[in-house]
Order: C-alpha cells, then structure tokens, then sequence
C-alpha cells in the first residue's frame, strides 16, 4: 500500500486503514450494521465515484438503503446498480460483473473509485445456481449435506 484510502469512518481510517487499490472484504451475520457502514463510507469517502451493487437484496433493503444510509449526499457521487432477489440467477450474475465494468471505466478515466458489492454471498449463490442450470454436478460435499450417497460401481456391481 502506497497510498492510503480515507474512507471518511474513523475507525477504520485509524485501526483499519485501507489502501487505494487494495481489496477488502466485510463479512458478518445479518442485522450488524453493514449497510449502514456501507452507506457511511459511500457518503464521506474520499474517492471520486463510488459503484455500489446490491445484488440479491430483498425491495424493501434496497429502498432503506438507497433512502437511509445513502441519501441525497450518498448518490451524489454514486452509481447504483441493483439486482434484487426476484431477479433471475443471470443477471444477479450481470449486475455484479456490471459493477465491476463500470468502476473499471472511471478508475480508466483517471478518477478514484470506490467498489462496494452487497452480498457477495448472493453473487456466488446466483453463479451456483447457473451452473446447475447448465448441467454442473453437484460435489460431493454437497450430496451429502443433502443425504444423497454416491455409489460407485465397477464392472456393474455395487
């Protein structure tokens, strides 16, 4: 890190602090607060645009979101994409990549962009069930999580 990232949370920019370029990831269990941090550093970061996607979220979290923790000072410098839960699998998956296209194109341009993805749990969930879509196997892992054992069989007999 050659340059630090201020990010406009104290806390963060003192124990935390993040560098420009660098890669974070937030995970905690639901009704923590990471959308509300979420839209504290979108409103107060120092970058230039900040590209949020919610991916997965439920209606009714996109507008708290949008309404609450972002306001009016939050989209001024934000771009939003949004694929709710009651979109298909597929374009979850394009909404999130679409994300990343668009902090591409600005972070070409010269600016300093800021990348916020939520959840990208739910990304990867919509990317499994593509896969399944399209005829991937289940592992074996998860055939059992599920009860189902895999015989294996040779010349016939089991």
């Amino acid at each position: 890190m050659r340059e630090s990232l201020d990010v406009g949370v104290r806390a963060i920019n003192g124990l935390l602090t993040l560098g420009k370029g660098q890669r974070v990831g937030l995970f905690a269990g639901s009704g923590v607060g990471k959308s509300v941090l979420l839209g504290m550093i979108t409103r107060h970061t120092e970058a230039d645009v900040v590209v949020v996607g919610l991916i997965g979220e439920r209606g009714r979290e996109v507008r708290e979101f949008v309404e609450h923790a972002l306001g009016a000072e939050g989209l001024a410098k934000a771009v939003l994409v949004v694929a709710p839960a009651d979109e298909s699998p597929l374009m979850r998956m394009r909404a999130t990549e679409l994300c990343h296209a668009i902090a591409a194109h600005f972070r070409d341009q010269g600016q300093n962009v800021l990348l916020l993805v939520d959840s990208l749990t739910r990304y990867a969930m919509a990317r499994r069930e593509v896969a399944l879509a399209l005829g991937e196997p289940l592992s074996n892992a998860r055939l059992s999580a599920i009860g189902i054992r895999l015989v294996a069989t040779i010349g016939g007999k089991r």
